[in-house]
């Protein structure tokens, strides 16, 4: 039983160090991070990180993704669907060309790392862009940039994919892989379209007991996980499908709203959860395993600098297009540059299979951390000049 003191210790320290940084207006995953770093073994040597906790945060990231799906607002993404696309692919490939070509030239680093890496800081954290943009505003700005950041999910999800099966020994054909996906998600997806406009009572019996309605979008979102993780997906990409389709239940016509009303209550409770329990267990466990005395100063300086231009050069003229505002396309593409758990997600799958080592692991999570506390200050300086 000494995860249990592994985890009331982690809690507690991850709980001290997180409120007071949300007070000020800085992501709690900074102290989660941190209090994951104090604690580890590489510092105090308090708590290792042990299979048990590993799980736990593996849940953790499970549930994020659900909640991710279940607040994603699918009608906004189709009615920016060119731009959304355009945008989040566009942010990509500036921040990927830029990362990788910088890292291999100036640090002459192995090409597989430089690619992984690259890959790493080229997305965009869903939940660092919603959090930022909720605290100060920006309606259609946040329509614009949680588009794009969803893209940037799929397309890590996808990388994580392709990781997850070479792991696991299978031989990864791409085009297979990108068959699979695109089959997976359009049928997901064109399922959640039956059900809000022709099998209504689906969002109308699951509507009527707020225990039933729980139980069965927490159960779909495991169900879905391991139905992807069976076709050689990630399991992030079902357990993110899942909550696309039971999110989409505000969609439904309602005369009661009794859908609306029931969907709203269990993403606040499952949004506590998560604040309270799993997402500071999922940080905490990524910061056990980051070494301090290994993070690469140049690698350090050079991957944030790509990290953050690369995003505002690659969103900033598609934002721009899309909301006929320069400063505005300007605030969304600061919006951009936050990371945040697919990375590190993605960086945890690296260090375990052997493509990154501590220094690149150590050194990326560090940048994603920075990540978290710049996106929201560079919003709120350009956000105040539209206001």
């Amino acid at each position: 039983m000494e995860y249990l003191h592994d985890l009331v210790m982690l809690l507690i320290l991850a709980k001290l160090f997180g409120v007071p940084l949300k007070r000020v207006g800085v992501h709690p995953i900074v102290g989660h991070v941190l209090a994951g770093v104090i604690l580890g073994p590489y510092i105090l040597g308090i708590v290792s990180p042990s299979r048990e906790l590993e799980t736990i945060a593996n849940v953790a990231l499970l549930l994020l993704l659900f909640y991710t799906g279940l607040t994603t607002d699918f009608r906004e993404l189709r009615r920016k669907g060119v731009a959304v696309i355009t945008m989040g692919i566009s942010g990509v490939v500036a921040t990927f060309l830029l990362t990788y070509f910088t890292i291999t030239f100036v640090l002459g680093m192995d090409h597989i790392k430089a690619l992984f890496i690259s890959i790493a800081l080229s997305n965009t954290a869903t939940e660092t862009v919603a959090a930022t943009i909720a605290r100060l505003g920006g309606h259609d700005i946040k329509a614009l940039v949680i588009g794009a950041s969803f893209v940037d999910d799929v397309l890590a999800v996808f990388v994580i994919s392709i990781i997850s099966s070479t792991a696991m020994g299978f031989a990864v054909d791409i085009k297979y892989l990108i068959i699979t996906t695109a089959i997976f998600m359009t049928t997901v997806l064109l399922l959640s379209q039956v059900l809000v406009t022709h099998a209504k009572s689906f969002y109308s019996k699951l509507s009527r007991d707020y225990l039933v309605f729980a139980s069965t979008s927490i159960v779909l979102a495991f169900i879905m996980a391991l139905i992807a993780r069976k076709i050689g997906l990630s399991e992030l990409v079902g357990a993110y499908l899942a909550g696309l389709i039971i999110g989409r239940g505000r969609e439904y016509h309602d005369p009661l709203i009794r859908a609306r009303v029931i969907l709203s209550e269990f993403i606040e409770d499952l949004s506590i959860i998560l604040e309270v329990l799993f997402v500071p267990m999922f940080f905490t466990f990524v910061g056990l395993l980051l070494t301090p005395m290994k993070v690469s100063t140049t690698l350090y300086l050079i991957g944030l600098s790509t990290a953050v231009i690369g995003k505002i050069i690659g969103c900033t003229p598609i934002a721009y297009l899309s909301l006929r505002d320069m400063k505005k396309g300007i605030a969304a593409g600061f919006a951009m540059t936050g990371r945040g758990a697919l990375e590190t997600a993605l960086l945890k799958l690296g260090l375990d299979y052997g493509i990154i080592g501590l220094t690149e692991y150590s050194t990326i999570v560090s940048i994603t951390l920075t990540t978290v506390i710049i996106a929201p200050l560079l919003y709120s300086i350009m956000f105040r000049k539209i206001t």
